[in-house]
């Protein structure tokens, strides 16, 4: 790695800053010998970044390649240069940020008074650049499904950035328009030169009023009882456009509307011919759930599907699933309920 490249060292710099500060929130609540060790890793990459010796390989003084490093920014040595000592520790520390990462993910079991949700999260590696995440606030349901270019630390790390923005652009109250422009700001400050994200953010209300905005992301999938719609994306990627304007799409659900969104992790697993599963299959299967299926069968059955295609050909890349079915009625029995007691 050119020392040179200041972009992307700069870049870097300020992707280990905010891992670090995220670190240092889980360590407030969580202390432990594994995590203060990784934050010195992190520690460690931002001094070298700061004396010029970032990308520089300790032992044999060489440059440590620009792929391994993009992957993970932590790295000291060149591959072929780590003891087998070494090379079990940087296994403990891809374990320990999946780890980290999982933690970041909705709750399994997460239930919202009017809503049905389920998905399903599997990395292709130890870390992953898929982001999903169901927010409520304020009597509304937000969510968003992103997938970071590139492979490993660095797109992980990016997209638990990703969800710090979100998470910290929300309580704001903009409209989904502005809510995306900055996102999309604030992601470009923190990605490297040639990295960006697909993304889809979605919006209900308690009363079933559905927005929409896909930024580059696969189509999302709105499944009722006339059929299955898909939306298709309407604006570039994060990272790939300005301030311009965002478009978004409205839509109103009805009870037992479900809302499907995925990664190519999906909609691109292949088979031992080399063929994709593809988005109009993943839409066959969701029309053959309704009507209405609630979602935790609807994930599962995907699972099923996907691994029957596949076969014996191993995952190669991130899968991620979520399924969100608009059902007022689990929020008035939820009222009632509150009510009696």
């Amino acid at each position: 790695m050119a020392i040179g490249e200041t972009t992307y060292v700069n870049s870097v710099r300020e992707q280990l800053l905010a891992g670090r500060t995220r670190l240092a929130d889980v360590l407030a609540d969580n202390e432990s010998e594994q995590m203060l060790r990784l934050l010195e890793e992190v520690d460690g990459a931002l001094h070298r970044i700061d004396h010029g010796a970032f990308g520089v390989c300790e032992v044999c003084a060489g440059t440590v390649p620009a792929g391994d490093l993009l992957e993970n920014p932590l790295l000291r040595v060149c591959l072929d240069c780590l003891t087998p000592k070494q090379q079990r520790a940087l296994e403990y520390d891809l374990e320990l940020a999946a780890q980290i990462q999982k933690g970041l993910l909705p709750p399994t079991d997460l239930a919202i008074a009017g809503w049905e949700i389920s998905y399903h999260y599997q990395p292709a590696g130890m870390v992953s650049g898929d982001y999903c995440d169901v927010i409520k606030d304020d009597g509304r349901l937000n969510f968003i499904m992103a997938d970071v270019s590139g492979k490993g630390v660095a797109a992980a790390m990016l997209a638990s950035n990703l969800r710090a923005v979100f998470r910290s652009l929300i309580p704001l109250r903009l409209s989904v328009e502005e809510l995306m422009v900055r996102a999309n700001r604030l992601f470009h400050e923190s990605a490297l030169p040639n990295q960006y994200a697909t993304l889809v953010f979605g919006r209900t209300s308690n009363h079933g009023e559905l927005e929409l905005a896909n930024a580059g992301h696969l189509p999302v999938l709105l499944a009722g009882k006339s059929g299955v719609t898909a939306f298709e994306s309407n604006c570039k990627p994060l990272g790939f456009f300005s301030d311009e304007t965002v478009d978004v799409v409205r839509a109103v659900l009805s009870p037992g509307d479900t809302v499907v969104l995925y990664t190519d992790g999906v909609s691109e697993a292949s088979n031992r011919d080399g063929e994709e599963y593809g988005v109009e299959a993943l839409r066959r299967l969701v029309a053959e759930q309704q009507p209405p299926c609630c979602p935790s069968k609807l994930v599962q059955a995907c699972k099923q599907r996907l691994a029957a295609f596949r076969g014996a050909e191993e995952r190669a890349d991130d899968e991620t699933l979520l399924a969100i079915q608009y059902a007022p009625e689990t929020g008035q029995s939820a009222a009632a309920e509150a009510a009696g007691a």
